[in-house]
């Protein structure tokens, strides 16, 4: 995961929030972040463009502060590390589907895009459930996948068609083919590190 190694700078903007928010069940934060990607789903397939980056950015934010208001305030814990794993899938789910759908879309490229995602996230919890550590590496990775969307939606606002296709469907062939590259390379690391 590319942007995985910018976590420390990351944490210089939610690091200061989460040290706030300790009265707050770090669940009902992620909660909070699946509830956002309806909207943004909903918004997205009525053309309201920028509002639904600006729910897509707020929705991937509270994704990264559940986490540190758990660690922060020692509140992390086996039911919360899986709904937030679940809860990601969800809204992975949500999110390319409702680009896959949306006039900006096209189904092929959406499903191939839901595939690339689902494999990679099948393997990095396959080599935990199989006593190795819980693998995030390849490109794209979950924060790369938010961040490539986030720029296609700015990148959709100002063009037409390119090739026959929106910048939508482009960007979502292009995460279901990395995807599957990625969950080929995971798969190749896992089976290596099995002894």
């Amino acid at each position: 995961m590319v942007l995985d190694k910018g976590r420390s700078k990351a944490s210089v903007l939610i690091n200061p929030v989460a040290s706030r928010l300790g009265f707050l069940d770090p669940n009902i934060i992620t909660a909070l972040s699946l509830v956002l990607s309806f909207i943004f789903a909903l918004l997205f397939y009525l053309r309201f463009l920028l509002f639904s980056f600006v729910v897509l950015l707020v929705s991937a934010y509270l994704d990264a502060l559940d986490g540190a208001v758990a660690r922060i305030f020692n509140k992390t814990s086996l039911k919360g590390d899986f709904l937030d794993h679940l809860f990601d899938r969800y809204v992975d789910l949500i999110i390319l589907l409702a680009m896959a759908i949306s006039f900006y879309g096209n189904i092929y490229f959406g499903t191939i895009a839901i595939a690339g995602t689902f494999l990679t996230s099948y393997v990095g919890t396959q080599a935990q459930a199989i006593g190795l550590k819980r693998l995030y590496g390849g490109f794209p990775g979950r924060a790369d996948r938010l961040v490539i969307i986030m720029i296609a939606i700015l990148v959709q606002i100002f063009t037409g068609k390119i090739y026959g296709f929106y910048i939508t469907a482009w960007v979502l062939l292009f995460l279901g083919i990395a995807g599957i590259i990625n969950s080929v390379y995971r798969s190749a690391v896992v089976y290596r590190s099995i002894s």
